[in-house]
């Protein structure tokens, strides 16, 4: 890539001052690569906050929706290990207390919501659920994390 005089200058400018500018950028590429692997995710998806309120009712819907759907790959206990689980590929750790910073509500919804091929994850939209219980099974699984 070739970078005009002005815009090399602006790049110059802006690490010197802001040396850890670069870094950020750099970090927001990777991870924008890193966290797509096969998942549809629209921009903005980490924002969106959970609509269901946190309450027994809904945590109650949420575990119901869970046993149902989940637990055959992600195990009783939310750790990767249900019986459906892909030896080769294990279903996601529910339990892990860092995956709040990785995957938000927001995030979490579209990933249950359109799934993806590989390695699989069934596309709740097309398994019958209702974004209302998605977001139910959301607040469930957080209190998994340990």
């Amino acid at each position: 890539m070739i970078l005009s005089k002005r815009t090399g200058a602006l790049l110059c400018a802006a690490l010197m001052f802001c040396p850890t500018v670069g870094i950020e950028v750099a970090q927001l590429a990777t991870q924008a690569t890193e966290d797509s692997k096969g998942w549809q995710i629209p921009d903005g998806a980490a924002m969106e906050h959970n609509p269901e309120p946190l309450n027994a009712a809904t945590l109650a819907r949420g575990q119901s929706v869970y046993k149902a759907k989940c637990q055959r790959c992600h195990g009783t206990d939310g750790t990767g290990h249900g019986p459906e689980a892909d030896p080769s590929h294990p279903a996601g750790n529910l339990t892990d207390r860092r995956l709040p910073s990785r995957n938000p509500d927001g995030v979490m919804f579209y990933k249950v919501w359109n799934g993806r091929k590989s390695p699989k994850m069934p596309a709740f939209k097309s398994e019958g659920l209702s974004k209302d219980e998605v977001w139910t099974v959301i607040r469930f699984v957080n209190t998994l994390r340990k």
